[in-house]
């Protein structure tokens, strides 16, 4: 496994066509967060089909995924966090500093091991309490709580791969944190089927499943890290200590985009709960959805992918000041993505029937589905253009401006038209419900380009009229350079 890491070569995202590395890179966080994506699929449909009775394998799937919202909240809130190790660590290597490289490698694994201690025993004792606080249905409360208490126990390993992953992307590697998705998938499939089929443990199977791939996952990362002998720069226990100045870097950069993927999930908790409210007690239409959220992950894995490709792209060029190949990466990107939205509106139309039924058998839970996955995927180049456009932001360190947009349209808006004009007898239905996550995306999106526009000629003009970072420079402020916000 260790000569596996060190053959490995990273990307120079500097040279090159970079029409072609940008969806090179892509792949494979599109891959790695699809093999992400399966555990909660392959919990959901183990949990259904091994059960004794339908009756209770539906039940014991409606429990995990009441969890899915809370679980998708805290997965995009500290994956949006370890973004600003992804962008700092990424002009450090374009600018080829070393040492403010692996000053800002070891400070960002000491965050990410006690956020993820303090994080996972906060949210094992108070689990009851954030599930009643969703609204979740009585009848599900026993099993949920017992599957999100495991879940967080598993945590800190989440955690740390995560800010493995972005580490290694940094330094032009996105092949390597998929091919560990791929081991702690397989682990996880396995450990489902034992735990749940011969020995019977339900959804505490498929929890315990889930904590040890995301342990195998861990531990992969780090000896990627450890032991990768091309990498740019490498974990050395020796140099485990917390830089103040590149904590803060990181945390600059973040902490207002683990802000912003918590102000984008939060609503989707009133938007879980509403669903409850429109035809109360009927599983197929709660079933319906959870389906229709299971292949819409699976989308948004394709276009956050481009996303993410665009912002590493964009700071490893700040960092090496090529102001001509940043623009290249937002055209080459936007590109992309529109070919991405493309597949995936053909993908709706096509194969919704299919798809929907790899999580619900039942036909009025699918067409429930049908309504909320037509609605998502025609539209979800919106979403695209949205994330995208925050990611460039993020890219040239203006992450809070896209924070501020999602926190006004896809926060507050949305909690608004929930309170205000949901509960009017012609807007209470699943399709206006719905539409929420269209109207939202669009306008993020309309006020993120307006911030491109504003922002973006100031920073070519800076790169343009900079020479690279000299050696001296580096010796003298290792981690202070280049802090905007």
């Amino acid at each position: 496994m260790a000569k596996a890491f060190a053959s490995r070569k990273d990307m120079d995202m500097t040279t090159g066509n970079l029409f072609w590395k940008i969806i090179l890179f892509a792949l494979p966080i599109m891959a790695t967060t699809a093999m992400q994506l399966l555990y909660t699929t392959v919990d959901l449909t183990t949990v259904h089909y091994g059960a004794p009775t339908e009756a209770m394998g539906e039940e014991s799937m409606g429990a995990i995924a009441s969890n899915n919202a809370l679980i998708n909240l805290i997965v995009v809130v500290f994956t949006g966090v370890s973004l600003g190790v992804n962008v700092i660590l990424s002009e450090a290597k374009g600018a080829g500093d070393k040492e403010k490289a692996s000053k800002v490698m070891h400070t960002s694994m000491i965050l990410a091991l006690f956020s993820g201690i303090f994080v996972g025993l906060l949210g094992f004792f108070i689990s009851d309490d954030l599930l009643r606080l969703m609204g979740t249905e009585a009848h599900y409360m026993e099993k949920a709580t017992l599957y999100l208490r495991i879940y967080f126990g598993g945590l800190p390993f989440l955690m740390l791969y995560n800010y493995e992953a972005q580490m290694l992307r940094a330094q032009g590697d996105s092949r390597t944190p998929f091919l560990i998705l791929v081991a702690s998938g397989l682990t996880n499939i396995a450990f489902d089927c034992l735990f749940v089929f011969p020995l019977q443990m339900d959804v505490a199977g498929v929890g315990a499943a889930t904590v040890m791939a995301e342990g195998v996952s861990c531990i992969l990362g780090f000896l990627a890290l450890w032991k990768g002998k091309n990498n740019f720069v490498s974990f050395r226990f020796k140099e485990l200590r917390l830089d103040r100045a590149c904590l803060l870097e990181v945390l600059r950069v973040g902490l207002p985009a683990g802000l912003q993927g918590f102000f984008f999930s939060l609503p989707n908790v009133f938007i879980q709960s509403s669903l409850y409210t429109i035809d109360p007690g009927n599983v197929n239409l709660e079933n319906g959805a959870t389906a229709a959220s299971g292949v819409e992950g699976y989308f948004h894995a394709m276009s956050d992918a481009i996303a993410v490709s665009m912002m590493t792209f964009i700071a490893g060029n700040v960092g090496a000041k090529k102001p001509e190949n940043v623009k290249k990466c937002i055209l080459y990107g936007f590109a992309w993505g529109g070919i991405v939205c493309s597949l995936i509106a053909l993908i709706t139309g096509a194969l919704h029937y299919p798809l929907l039924r790899l999580f619900v058998s039942n036909e009025e839970a699918i067409e429930a589905g049908r309504s909320r996955l037509f609605t998502m995927g025609f539209f979800y180049s919106f979403q695209f253009l949205m994330g995208a456009t925050a990611g460039a932001l993020r890219g040239i360190r203006k992450s809070t401006f896209p924070m501020v947009t999602t926190l006004v349209f896809c926060t507050g808006l949305r909690i608004l038209l929930i309170l205000t004009v949901f509960p009017l007898e012609q807007f209470h239905t699943v399709m206006w419900l719905y539409a929420l996550f269209p109207i939202t995306w669009a306008l993020s999106a309309g006020v993120n380009l307006i911030g491109m526009a504003i922002f973006f000629p100031k920073t070519m003009r800076k790169i343009s009229t900079t020479e690279a970072v000299t050696s001296t420079e580096n010796e003298s402020s290792p981690c202070a350079d280049g802090a905007d916000e």
